[in-house]
């Protein structure tokens, strides 16, 4: 059962990544690799942290509005 369920979703997943568009910013992240001293900003600044940190934060928030507008809905919560 759990060997068809992913094989349902990674063909759901593979249709939905055909059907949507490429990132426009790939131009952009691929000039940012060509950089020689990106590597040495890295060292100073932990960017990849930064952005790891920041994803984690915005999951979060983006959870707690969801449940929030769900208990809003089910009227287990006030306004």
């Amino acid at each position: 059962m759990l060997e068809f369920f992913g094989e349902m979703m990674g063909s759901f997943a593979s249709t939905l990544l055909e059907v949507l568009p490429s990132s426009p910013f790939r131009e952009y992240i691929e000039a940012f690799s060509e950089l020689p001293y990106l590597g040495y900003l890295n060292w100073f600044i932990p960017v990849g942290q930064c952005v790891a940190v920041g994803a984690s934060w915005l999951a979060a928030i983006v959870l707690f509005y969801v449940y929030s507008i769900i208990m809003r809905w089910l009227k287990m919560i006030g306004d």
